[in-house]
């Protein structure tokens, strides 16, 4: 799970239990302290509550902290809704984590300008690109290799690899590498 689902479950978790408590975020505001536009925004998850705002909410209700996010339902699978996806720019290239934090394959959707290309990457593991649309040149070491939609090529990704569009329209592409998360040049990214 990762840590944006976990922080979309925290926040429904605390607006569900003020409303199962029957409050407005005006009255929840009066008697913990905080104001109604931080509440506002730890509810739609939009902030993440420090320990100290978990501290006035759960004495509050009533509540340990743990007691305040335990229903936090364990899952083996992570889903990632269309247009939810967290998304990094390197260059031109813009990229969709598909896949979750922990995930022993890292999956992205890139979507490449046209006439951009792709720095040079290389990272341990193994990589799998299939264009979804467009034609994607890949220089692979001393290979060229042209792409059309629907094709797929797997490499290993400890050779200098990267795309490059040189189409007059964006070209879409499905990535999967078995590099982690945490190694991986895009999946790697940290969150700001």
């Amino acid at each position: 799970m990762s840590d944006g689902d976990i922080d979309r479950l925290v926040a429904s978790r605390l607006r569900q239990v003020r409303l199962d408590r029957g409050l407005t975020l005006t009255q929840l505001a009066q008697q913990t302290g905080i104001s109604v536009a931080h509440l506002s925004r730890i509810e739609k998850g939009e902030r993440q509550p420090s320990v100290g705002s978990l501290l006035q909410l759960a004495r509050n209700y009533g509540l340990s902290i743990g007691a305040l996010v335990e229903d936090l339902p364990e899952r083996d699978y992570h889903l990632v809704r269309a247009g939810e996806a967290t998304v990094h720019h390197s260059g031109d290239a813009r990229y969709e984590v598909l896949s979750g934090a922990h995930a022993a394959i890292s999956v992205v959707a890139l979507e490449l300008p046209a006439g951009a290309s792709t720095a040079e990457a290389h990272h341990t593991g193994e990589e799998w690109l299939h264009p979804l649309t467009g034609a994607l040149l890949l220089r692979l070491g001393d290979h060229e290799i042209t792409l059309a939609p629907g094709d797929s090529v797997q490499f290993d990704s400890s050779v200098v690899h990267s795309l490059h569009n040189s189409s007059k329209r964006a070209v879409r592409a499905l990535i999967a590498s078995s590099a982690s998360a945490a190694r991986h040049p895009v999946t790697g990214i940290p969150r700001h």
